[in-house]
C-alpha cells in the first residue's frame, strides 16, 4: 500500500499537540493519519522496550496526544455527518475503526510506559533482540552533519526514515524526496550496523556498542516467543487497515486467523516467563514481560476488530471508498511454482511492483503467514498475497507460476 505523508505537518491535517478545539478536517485525512500514526506507534513503542529508549517511549506518548486529538475530530465529523437512520449505519463501521484505533494507541502507550516507569525487560531477552533484523532508532541532526541537504531516500547508509520531528511537528512516512535539514529528529529503520552509521553521522559521535550477554535456551525461548507476539500483531494491523481500505474479506479473515494464532502463541509465552524460576529481585523486570505479552495480545485484538468491520458486511462508507483511491484494486493469491524465476530471490531484488504493479501484502509458507520484507527470500510454493491494479494480476501470475504449475 502506498504511504502517505501525514503528522502535524501535513497541509490537510496542521493540527497542534494537546489542542482539543475542534478543526474542520476531512474524515478522510483523518483516517489515514490515524492509519499512518498508530502503525508508527507501535513500531516504535514495542522498539522503546526491547532496547529501553527513553527518547523513543517520549515519543510515543507524544503521538498519543496526537491520535487522542485525531479521534476526537473523527467523532464530531461522523455526528455531523449523520441526518438519518441510513447515514448512522453507514457511519457505524468508520466509528468502530476509530475506536479500534484507539485501543492500539493506547495500547502502544502503556508498552511505552513501561520504559518511562523503569519497569523493563529482562536485559537477558533484551540483549537476544539486539541480533534481530531489524532495529528502530532515534537521532537528532546536528549542524555540520554529512547527511544535512540529503534527501531521506538516499541516504548512505540507506535506512527507512519512518518519521521526522521539525519544528515542533511531525512528518510521518515522509516522502523520498524530504530534504533532511539541521535540527531534524529523525525515526528510522534498518538494519542494526546501518541504523548505528546513520546515529553517528547525524549527530557526530560515535554509537557506543552494547555488550551483549549470550542467553540461555530458556531466555532465548522467550525472546523468540516475543519477537513473534510482536511481528505478528505488527502484521495483523497492516493485514487489518488494508482489508478495510480494500474491503477485502479474505484478508479480514486471515486476520481473524491470526487472532487464534496470537492467542496460542502469548499463552506458551507467559507460561514460559512463569517457568522461568526468577528471584524476588528480577520480579520487575519479569512483570515488564508479562505486561508486554498482554499488550501484545490487546494490539491483536484491536486489529480484529478492524476486521469484523468487513466481516459483517457493511456498507463501506463513502469516505473509506474515498481512501481506497478511484481506480479499483483487488487482492489477489497466486502460488510460486518450482519453475519460476521468483524462487530464491529477496523481495526487494525481485521487483514485484515495478514488473507488475502489484505489492505483496503477505506470503503463506504453509500454516505460517509472513510478514514481508525487503530481504524475505520467496519459495517454491510460497502463496503471495497482493494487492493492486486488475491488469497487473494476470502479470504476477505470469510471473509466479510461468507454466500456471
Amino acid at each position: 500500500m502506498a504511504r502517505v505523508q501525514g503528522g502535524l505537518g501535513s497541509t490537510s491535517s496542521m493540527v497542534r499537540l494537546n489542542s482539543v478545539e475542534y478543526k474542520p478536517i476531512s474524515a478522510r485525512d483523518i483516517l489515514v493519519e490515524l492509519k499512518d500514526t498508530s502503525e508508527l506507534m507501535v513500531d516504535l513503542a514495542y522498539s522503546a522496550a526491547l532496547f529501553h529508549s527513553q527518547a523513543l517511549a517520549e515519543v510515543v506518548m507524544e503521538l498519543e496526544s496526537h491520535v487522542d486529538d485525531l479521534i476526537y475530530f473523527l467523532e464530531m465529523d461522523l455526528m455531523l455527518a449523520a441526518r438519518n437512520a441510513e447515514d448512522a449505519e453507514a457511519l457505524v463501521g468508520l466509528s468502530k475503526v476509530g475506536t479500534s484505533v484507539d485501543t492500539i494507541s493506547n495500547a502502544a502507550a502503556d508498552i511505552a510506559l513501561l520504559v518511562l516507569k523503569d519497569v523493563g525487560i529482562h536485559p537477558i531477552v533484551r540483549d537476544a533482540f539486539r541480533r534481530v533484523e531489524e532495529r528502530v532508532v532515534r537521532a537528532v541532526v546536528k549542524p555540520g552533519s554529512s547527511i544535512v541537504g540529503k534527501r531521506v531516500g538516499e541516504l548512505d547508509p540507506w535506512v527507512e526514515v519512518i518519521a521526522v520531528r521539525r519544528d515542533g511537528r511531525w512528518i510521518i512516512y515522509p516522502e523520498d524526496g524530504e530534504v533532511v535539514e539541521a535540527g531534524d529528529v529523525l525515526i528510522a529503520r534498518g538494519a542494526p550496523e546501518e541504523v548505528g552509521e546513520l546515529v553517528e553521522l547525524a549527530e557526530r559521535r560515535p554509537e557506543v556498542a552494547p555488550t551483549v550477554e549470550i542467553p540461555s535456551k530458556h531466555f532465548q525461548a522467550i525472546a523468540d516467543k516475543l519477537v513473534e507476539l510482536k511481528d505478528t500483531s505488527e502484521f495483523m494491523v497492516d493485514l487489518a487497515y488494508s482489508s478495510l481500505l480494500l474491503n477485502s474479506r479474505e484478508l479480514a479473515e486471515e486476520v481473524m486467523r491470526l487472532e487464534d494464532y496470537v492467542d496460542d502463541l502469548h499463552q506458551e509465552f507467559e507460561l514460559l516467563v512463569l517457568s522461568s524460576g526468577f528471584s524476588p529481585a528480577d520480579a520487575k523486570n519479569f512483570l515488564g514481560l508479562i505486561r508486554l505479552g498482554v499488550v501484545t495480545e490487546e494490539i491483536a485484538d484491536a486489529a480484529a476488530e478492524i476486521a469484523e468491520v468487513v466481516l459483517r458486511g457493511l456498507k463501506p462508507h463513502p469516505v473509506i471508498r474515498l481512501v481506497i483511491r478511484e481506480s479499483e484494486e483487488r487482492v489477489t493469491r497466486v502460488q510460486v511454482s518450482k519453475n519460476s524465476k521468483l524462487v530464491g530471490v529477496r523481495l526487494r531484488e525481485a521487483r514485484i511492483p515495478e514488473e507488475t504493479g502489484m505489492w505483496i501484502l503477505a506470503i503463506r509458507r504453509g500454516k505460517r503467514l509472513i510478514r514481508p520484507k525487503p530481504d524475505t527470500r520467496i519459495k517454491a510454493g510460497d502463496i503471495l498475497i497482493a494487492c493492486g491494479y486488475a491488469e497487473g494480476e494476470a502479470e504476477l501470475k505470469a510471473l509466479a507460476s510461468p507454466t500456471g504449475g
